[in-house]
C-alpha cells in the first residue's frame, strides 16, 4: 500500500528492487496488511473458508407468491444489470418486489464472512484518508510538513534580526552565522530526527485509529438484521407499486443504496468523529485538529454492500 492505504491481500513474494548506497529507504508504513489482518481477527475470528456458515430464509414451503416474487427481482436484476436496457419488453410495467422480498435479499449482509469482507475494504480505504494526515506530517522531505515549520522559524528568526536597531554590520554578521547553522543540512537532520521521535506515537495513534473504525462498524453490523426490514420498507414505498421492467433494478438500487448509505452514517459517525476527537485532544503535539469524516465515503461503503448482496444471491 502507499503511505497509509494498505490492502489485507498476501504481500507479494517479489522481492524489493535494489538501491543504490545514495538512496534514502523509504520509512515503513504507518499502517500494514498485518495491522488490518489482525484487526479483522480481533472482530470476526479466524475467517477460515471452512468454518460453517449458516443462512436463514424465512417462510413457509407453501409460501408460493414470495417465492415468485423473489425470482422475479432476481430476473429482473439480471436483465436490468448496471442501468442496461431490459430484454423482453423493457416498457412492460410489473409489479415492485414487496418488502419483504427487499428484506430478505438485504439479510445477506448478515453473513459473517460478507461482512468481513466490507470490513476488510473499509479499513483499507477509509482508514486510510484519516491516517493519511499522521503520514503528511511524518514527512521529512523538503516540501514535509516538520521540514516546512521548522524554515518558518528560521525566516522568524532572521526577519527579527533585520528589525534590530543595530548597524548594518552588526546585523549582517548575525544574519551569516545564523544562516551558516540553520542551512539546509541542519534543518534536514533536525526534521529526521523528529520523525524519528513522533514516528512510534503516531503509528499507536494509527493503530487505535484501525480500532475505532473496526469496532464502529462491526457493532452497525451486529445491528444490520433489525434495519434491514425498516430499509426495505422505505425502498418499496418510495419506489410504488408498479413501474417500467427497465427501471425496477435502478429504482430499487438507488433507494437501498441510500437507505444502507445513511444507516452507515447515523450508526458509525458520531462514535468515530467523537473518538477521534478525544484521542487527538490528549494528542495536541501530533495534529491540532483532527480528520474530518467525508459522507462521500460513506456513499461507496453503501454501493459496496448493493454489489455484495446481488452478486451473492
Amino acid at each position: 500500500m502507499s503511505s497509509s492505504r494498505t490492502s489485507a491481500a498476501e504481500p507479494s513474494p517479489e522481492a524489493p528492487p535494489e538501491t543504490s548506497p545514495e538512496t534514502t529507504a523509504a520509512p515503513a508504513p504507518l499502517i500494514t496488511a498485518e495491522d488490518v489482518r489482525r484487526e479483522l481477527y480481533r472482530l470476526f475470528g479466524t475467517g477460515d473458508a471452512g468454518e460453517e456458515l449458516v443462512v436463514s430464509i424465512y417462510g413457509g414451503e407453501q409460501d408460493g407468491d414470495a417465492v415468485a416474487a423473489y425470482e422475479e427481482l432476481m430476473r429482473s436484476l439480471a436483465m436490468h444489470a448496471e442501468g442496461q436496457v431490459a430484454g423482453g419488453l423493457p416498457d412492460a410495467r410489473v409489479a415492485t418486489p414487496d418488502a419483504k422480498t427487499i428484506e430478505r435479499a438485504l439479510l445477506v449482509l448478515a453473513r459473517r464472512d460478507l461482512q468481513r469482507e466490507l470490513l476488510d475494504h473499509i479499513l483499507t480505504t477509509f482508514g486510510g484518508h484519516l491516517i493519511d494526515p499522521l503520514t503528511e506530517l511524518l514527512d521529512t522531505g523538503p516540501d514535509g510538513a516538520i521540514r516546512a515549520q521548522l524554515e518558518l522559524v528560521r525566516a522568524r528568526v532572521l526577519d527579527d534580526i533585520r528589525d534590530l536597531g543595530v548597524t548594518h554590520e552588526t546585523r549582517a554578521i548575525l544574519i551569516g552565522d545564523l544562516e551558516k547553522l540553520l542551512g539546509a543540512d541542519y534543518l534536514s537532520m533536525l526534521a529526521e530526527h523528529e520523525e524519528q521521535v513522533q514516528r512510534p506515537r503516531v503509528r499507536r495513534m494509527a493503530r487505535e485509529i484501525l480500532r475505532v473504525i473496526g469496532n464502529a462498524f462491526h457493532a452497525a453490523f451486529e445491528r444490520w438484521p433489525s434495519h434491514a426490514r425498516a430499509i426495505a420498507r422505505a425502498a418499496r414505498r418510495r419506489v410504488g407499486d408498479e413501474v417500467p421492467l427497465r427501471e425496477l433494478p435502478t429504482l430499487i438500487r438507488s433507494q437501498v443504496v441510500s437507505g444502507v448509505e445513511e444507516f452507515l452514517w447515523v450508526e458509525t459517525s458520531n462514535d468515530i468523529q467523537g473518538a477521534l476527537n478525544a484521542m487527538f485532544a490528549t494528542q495536541r503535539g501530533i495534529l491540532s485538529h483532527p480528520p474530518e469524516l467525508e459522507r462521500d465515503a460513506y456513499r461507496e461503503f453503501a454501493d459496496r454492500c448493493w454489489h455484495l448482496v446481488t452478486s451473492r444471491l
